[in-house]
């Protein structure tokens, strides 16, 4: 998981897919499931497929036929208790009641003890609270996963004015469409070119380059952020793909609102932007919805740079999706009653 928040040191990876037999991942031994019931005596066996049909197959097939004297549960369940310390801790922080049950509502959903309720799902993802829909001629929006431009375009069509957008996208396929888009906006919009900023390049907690391979991957096959796509780095530099620290990039340049959807990346993206959250207390509107760490150490991350954050959380979908923590510093907005 990343940020020192992974209790499990697995004996085993049990998998039926064939080519796997024989493997190792994580440097321990990828099984099947007979060898588990002569292998896994007495364990707990935790089910960890991010698909819930999937994990709905596993358990029954455990049911009917489970290995002697284990146990078994699915993998969110035995982390979310191993830290639950830390989950009601994030409880306690957050500013206001409908936070408190999106939040409770989502660490549930992904235990798998109950569904999204409708009526916590809300739009507007990263402008839902009413300090980060008003508009300011000097604000500096700072978009860390901008995709192909769809957040900069709600951004530009509900921000009547506003200093400068700066959006990071490192993936070629998304970063082409990224440029289309804007170019479109600036058009319509008679923005200068000033006005909007493309980086094609990752946010993380240094500055280096990434792979490219790793960013095809990415683009390709879904592969997390965190697990890939900014783990594998080039030395050279040569056909990489630069990754920016925030301290570095913006040290001489004030920022007023980061939004970052960055596929579990976010917790290193706070490591390298401390000095900078702490110079400008930007408004933040981070996803923690990527890993199931995510869901308390990035409020927990934003308090400790900064105490002064007051903390929201809403829930953008009706799965377990588009959970958003919101943050900002009173003194500045007030609270949201």
């Amino acid at each position: 998981m990343g940020g020192g928040y992974n209790p499990i040191n697995p004996a085993y990876f049990i998998d039926d897919t064939p080519e796997k037999q024989g493997t190792t991942f994580l440097g321990r031994p990828v099984i099947n499931y007979e060898e588990a019931h002569e292998l896994c005596k007495g364990y707990v066996i935790l089910v960890c497929s991010g698909s819930p049909q999937a994990r709905k197959i596993i358990f029954d097939g455990l049911r009917n036929d489970g290995v002697e004297d284990a146990d078994f549960c699915g993998f969110q369940e035995y982390f979310f208790c191993a830290h639950k310390d830390k989950v009601l801790a994030v409880f306690d922080m957050l500013e206001d009641d409908f936070s408190k049950a999106s939040y409770a509502n989502a660490i549930l959903t992904r235990m798998g003890k109950t569904k999204v309720r409708s009526e916590l799902v809300t739009e507007d993802s990263y402008f839902e609270l009413p300090a980060f829909a008003t508009f300011d001629g000097n604000e500096v929006f700072v978009d860390c996963g901008a995709y192909v431009g769809d957040t900069i375009e709600e951004y530009v069509s509900t921000h009547i004015d506003f200093k400068k957008i700066v959006a990071f996208e490192p993936v070629d396929r998304n970063f082409c469409a990224l440029i289309a888009r804007v170019n479109r906006l600036k058009q319509e919009w008679n923005l200068p070119d000033s006005k909007i900023e493309m980086v094609c390049g990752g946010i993380g907690e240094s500055s280096y380059y990434a792979g490219k391979e790793s960013m095809i991957q990415q683009a390709e096959h879904g592969v997390h952020l965190s697990g890939i796509r900014l783990s594998h780095k080039d030395p050279s530099g040569e056909g990489g793909v630069p990754v920016y620290a925030l301290n570095e990039y913006f040290a001489t340049q004030p920022i007023s609102f980061l939004k970052a959807d960055i596929e579990g990346y976010e917790w290193k993206m706070l490591a390298g932007g401390g000095k900078v959250l702490r110079r400008d207390l930007p408004k933040l509107a981070v996803c923690i919805y990527h890993t199931p760490a995510d869901m308390f150490r990035l409020a927990i991350q934003i308090k400790e740079i900064c105490p002064e954050y007051k903390i929201f959380v809403r829930q953008h979908q009706l799965n377990w999706h588009d959970t958003i923590l919101y943050a900002y510093v009173e003194k500045e907005y007030g609270i949201i009653e």
